[in-house]
């Protein structure tokens, strides 16, 4: 008997963009079914197993690709492509089947008021941490309370996500970054209310961070999940950085610096989400 409801697929046979796009997708397309009163499953096998990493925890979305059937029965497509002016309209006896989307919030694009609460109660309805990424989560070295700076380069002080966002400054002006970035830190440092803990996806700026005095998580394991052939450690840390940010009293992400070249820096939704699923002010800088 074929389980009914709305599947989405994610699987190497597509590309993925980064961990944030796929809370997006993964999180709007639970909002349609739930506005269609049907079951919602995730099968997400793109470059890792998301089961790995959360667990289901008030709605059951395990599913296996053996919960589709093949020919002669085929499931009716839905796609989550943006612009999605209504929610679609699901039949509950039915079973749909999403391989194509974007990583966009259209519980935001849709002006649905309190947005960002629905999120994420809708977040938090669908995954609570797995064993592994809690017992990481319990070894980092942060204090009880703390505010999180992020920053995100990208590719500015060499290559670190595949996509053609930027290329890597040349030395010069990527010592120059470097030592802009780290005077906003210590920016945020004078204002916060708790201790600082500079998180980046730079390896080589963490070093710095750390050199200056700031606290800082470790680099272990620092990479991007669109990358190919990426390993565990890289998708642990993924998902135990962004709980970290969740879990902090204060976001700050670093975006402008005084001196740096445009596009240096990138605005990147990781900690802002971090910021929706723990309920934490988020502030721009």
């Amino acid at each position: 008997m074929k389980k009914t409801g709305l599947y989405l697929v994610m699987d190497d046979r597509n590309s993925h963009n980064g961990i944030t796009d796929r809370f997006k997708a993964i999180v709007g397309l639970y909002y349609i079914a739930k506005c269609n009163h049907v079951d919602f499953h995730l099968i997400h096998h793109a470059g890792f197993d998301m089961r790995d990493y959360l667990q289901p925890n008030k709605v059951s979305w395990s599913a296996e690709r053996s919960d589709i059937p093949l020919l002669p029965w085929r499931a009716a497509e839905i796609k989550y492509l943006m612009p999605l002016s209504e929610i679609p309209s699901l039949e509950r006896n039915k079973q749909y089947v999403c391989r194509h989307y974007i990583g966009k919030n259209i519980i935001e694009i849709m002006d649905v008021p309190d947005w960002q609460h629905i999120w994420r109660e809708l977040f938090w309805e669908l995954f609570t941490p797995s064993r592994i990424v809690k017992d990481a989560l319990d070894q980092t070295d942060v204090p009880e309370h703390y505010t999180a700076v992020n920053v995100r380069f990208i590719n500015s002080l060499g290559t670190f996500e595949t996509a053609d966002y930027n290329v890597p400054l040349i030395s010069e002006k990527q010592e120059e970054l470097i030592e802009a970035v780290l005077k906003k830190v210590a920016e945020c440092e004078t204002t916060a209310d708790s201790p600082v803990v500079v998180s980046s996806d730079s390896v080589r700026f963490l070093k710095a961070a750390a050199e200056a005095g700031f606290r800082t998580i470790d680099t272990d394991g620092i990479g991007h999940i669109m990358n190919p052939g990426i390993d565990r450690d890289v998708c642990l840390k993924t998902f135990v950085n962004f709980f970290l940010l969740s879990k902090a009293d204060k976001i700050y992400s670093i975006l402008h610096a005084d001196g740096i070249p445009e596009n240096s820096l990138y605005k990147s939704q990781y900690p802002r989400y971090a910021a929706i699923v723990g309920d934490k002010p988020f502030v721009r800088i």
